[in-house]
């Protein structure tokens, strides 16, 4: 009787280790792909903290440098740094372009006692001045008039059209062209309690400019740059030390030296 031969194939336990070895690569594949998420995410995490600490700080930066322009030397200004602490700056600065005002160099057209005429349209003195709701909050702003050497600031009490009452009458009668400037008082804080960094500009609310910000400090050093001080008069630079932390627990800490420009 012929031998039929026997069909080639597999066993069920050749099969059984191939599977298992499938199986065994792609766990290894999976954990690989996991891993690699887990760093991209993270990476991403990191990099949008960075982001939003650099911007902040790049902003705070920017305006301190600012501290007391237009101001420093006037008759009638006090110090440029009007309040600082740890957690929070307040300052006096002409943080609009320091050339112009809204495009347009701004100068004066009229004066009397109490009152200074601009240059500028209705709109463009509106968008330069602010007063604010509360008249005795002290944060209105402030107007900046030069001519050569003769300078003075001046609280703004209010504005009709292109027309600014003053708080009291200038120190020198000045003459029509004289240099115009708007001041605002600018104040950085952090809130601990919604964890987000804020600028109020005058008597405004103030504005969220980062969130998730776990960290603000203010270091204060006096003209030798080395000498910390609390002394707000005294203050000729300023370190920032910024932390930001993303929704994943990722953190980034960035840290900047300030020397403002007008500060003597």
């Amino acid at each position: 009787m012929k031998r039929v031969p026997e069909t080639e194939g597999y066993s069920l336990v050749e099969l059984l280790i191939v599977l298992a070895i499938a199986g065994l690569i792609g766990g290894a594949i999976l954990g690989v792909y996991q891993v690699s998420q887990g760093i991209y995410t993270r990476a991403t995490a990191l990099e949008d903290a960075q982001l939003g600490a650099r911007a902040g700080l790049d902003r705070m930066a920017n305006e301190l440098r600012l501290i007391g322009s237009y101001w420093v030397g006037a008759n009638g200004a006090g110090n440029a740094i009007t309040a600082a602490s740890p957690a929070s700056i307040t300052f006096m600065a002409n943080v609009d372009d320091s050339s112009v005002i809204n495009g347009v160099e701004a100068t004066a057209t009229a004066f009397t006692a109490n009152t200074v005429s601009l240059s500028l349209s209705a709109t463009a003195t509106a968008d330069a001045f602010k007063i604010y709701a509360d008249p005795n909050s002290g944060l209105n702003d402030y107007i900046y008039i030069a001519d050569g050497g003769t300078r003075d600031v001046r609280q703004i009490t209010g504005i009709g059209g292109s027309t600014l009452t003053i708080a009291s009458p200038l120190s020198s009668a000045y003459p029509v062209g004289s240099l115009v400037r708007d001041v605002k008082t600018i104040t950085y804080t952090r809130n601990a309690g919604a964890n987000t960094l804020t600028r109020r500009q005058g008597g405004a609310n103030a504005d969220t400019i980062i969130d998730n910000v776990t960290n603000l400090t203010f270091t204060y050093f006096s003209a030798d740059g080395v000498t910390q001080t609390a002394d707000a008069a005294l203050i000729r630079e300023i370190r920032i030390d910024l932390t930001v932390q993303s929704p994943d627990g990722s953190a980034r800490r960035m840290t900047t030296r300030v020397k403002p420009r007008s500060l003597p």
